[in-house]
């Protein structure tokens, strides 16, 4: 991890302990697992978006709070952080968040959600969909469809300045002084919108924000129309993109999502 990563980091509150696993293409990944570890509980999986690490302290404080439900996974993603690799804009991600969530089970965890924001929403809804064995999916900022979505002068201009941090060799050096080491070139796969319906029946909670200035609210809609019961979407305003809206309100709404289909053979579904 880089100076500035570690300068930055969020130091834990809750109780914490750090943990390595290789994803199934060799991938050697870094994170922590915080919160209450008894495997009686549910865990989750939270995987932050791109330019982000498990400590960033808008995605740890997020994880912290939703601790009070889980015992939580907070992987850095390839190409982020303490992991290895290169980043693959949620294509690849799918193999990391496998690897936390096979983790998660080996510790003894029954019950395992994942949720991401933005990159790492892309990551856990293809995860569910193309790998499947997760138990709740909570996708916060999510894309539909892979490419810019530049409808507004705001978005045009958001896409300009990611565009210039991920497609010159610029603003590619200047990201791996931060942490982040990205391709010079990028191999689409299946978009979200492509996976999505064979989620089910997987419970799946769509968060998006009206304001996002990335991914337009539409992009939500696409997603929520292909999915399959069970399913919910939240527009949300004031909220933005991705980390913007990562509540306290928002991790309550998560968790009651999760315990809503969290059910024993006892107690029935209705």
């Amino acid at each position: 991890m880089p100076k500035v990563q570690r300068l930055l980091s969020y130091r834990w509150r809750v109780p914490s302990s750090g943990f390595r696993v290789v994803a199934d293409d060799g991938t050697e990944l870094g994170g922590s697992r915080i919160g209450d570890r008894s495997s009686h509980r549910p865990a989750i999986v939270w995987c932050h978006g791109l330019m982000g690490w498990h400590r960033k302290p808008k995605i740890a404080r997020f994880g912290a709070h939703l601790s009070a439900r889980y015992t939580v996974y907070l992987p850095d993603l390839r190409g982020h952080g303490d992991s290895g690799g290169v980043c693959s804009y949620g294509v690849e991600e799918i193999e990391d968040v496998q690897a936390v969530v096979r983790l998660a089970r080996s510790e003894g965890h029954e019950r395992v959600a994942t949720a991401g924001v933005s990159m790492g929403a892309i990551s856990v809804v293809r995860h569910a969909g193309l790998v499947g064995g997760v138990d709740a999916v909570a996708a916060i900022s999510c894309l539909a469809q892979w490419g810019p979505h530049d409808d507004t002068p705001v978005r045009a201009a958001a896409w300009r300045r990611l565009r210039g941090f991920t497609e010159t060799p610029k603003g590619r050096a200047m990201m791996a002084t931060y942490g982040v080491r990205l391709p010079a070139s990028w191999a689409e796969a299946e978009p979200p919108e492509d996976v999505v319906h064979k989620i089910a029946p997987t419970p799946i909670l769509l968060v998006h924000g009206r304001d996002d200035h990335l991914f337009p609210p539409s992009q939500a809609l696409r997603l929520f129309e292909r999915a399959q019961e069970p399913k919910r979407l939240i527009l949300a305003e004031p909220f933005g993109h991705a980390e913007d809206g990562l509540t306290p309100v928002l991790a309550r709404i998560v968790r009651e999502f999760d315990q809503r289909w969290d059910r024993t053979p006892n107690e029935g579904t209705g």
